[in-house]
């Protein structure tokens, strides 16, 4: 566990980093689930005003990682095994048929702007395995593989933009049971012991853009269900 998962933050600090250091915090249990938290006394552990904390936890409430008990109390909400299996289920199944709608809906353009953004990705893998083979051990593909991850959510939020519906999107959002930002945190952990996993994972969405091209529903919502669900299932180290 980090000693220094809530050790004072500069003073230059903002909202987006306040939200990182309590959900690392929280990851890490230097906040447990079911303990109470006040805004106050967060801000004074981070070093900061209450005013970046209020606005951190404002979206970890919207995300459930956070929970409001009454006017002024917060408390780090406990997820049972059950719950957080419910959630990813959750999160499978919309994800799924979002994929289905979106090679109904999907126009040429934004199927070219899918195209173009895993191609960037593939070329970074390229990258990646080439220093690899180059420099063995002492590669360090950090920074790289951070990029392909932000390139790959920004895939699949592209398919969930070709769908065209945004109380569907906002549906999805609501049930992630990761935000981006944990995703790429677990991604860059696990990647080194799990590489040959993300690396299927990483070849499926070109599976699924194949299915989206030739606007084959169904078989984009069974890979979409498919990859989601093993990447989840990894991520929650189930």
């Amino acid at each position: 566990m980090s000693n220094d998962a809530l050790s004072p933050m500069e003073t230059t600090s903002l909202a987006d980093q306040a939200y990182r250091r309590l959900r690392v915090a929280v990851r890490e249990g230097a906040l447990r689930p079911g303990e109470k938290i006040t805004e106050r006394d967060l801000a004074a552990r981070l070093g900061v005003s209450p005013t970046p904390v209020r606005e951190a936890l404002r979206q970890l409430v919207h995300e459930k990682v956070v929970e409001r008990v009454g006017p002024r109390a917060l408390r780090i909400a406990d997820h049972s095994a059950s719950a957080r299996s419910e959630i990813v289920e959750a999160e499978v199944r919309l994800s799924a048929l979002m994929a289905r709608l979106a090679a109904r809906n999907a126009t040429d353009a934004q199927l070219a702007e899918l195209a173009e953004t895993l191609e960037r990705a593939e070329a970074l893998v390229g990258q990646i395995d080439q220093d690899l083979a180059e420099q063995g051990e002492r590669a360090d593909a950090t920074d790289q593989l951070a990029a392909v991850h932000r390139l790959l959510r920004l895939f699949h939020h592209q398919v969930e933009e070709a769908v065209g519906n945004a109380v569907l999107e906002g549906l999805l959002q609501q049930a992630r049971a990761f935000s981006d930002e944990e995703r790429l945190d677990l991604t860059i952990r696990l990647a080194p012991e799990q590489a040959e996993a993300f690396r299927r994972r990483f070849r499926e969405h070109r599976s699924l853009l194949d299915a989206l091209v030739d606007r084959d529903e169904e078989r984009a919502e069974l890979l979409a269900a498919h990859h989601h669900r093993e990447a989840l299932n990894q991520l929650s180290g189930s």
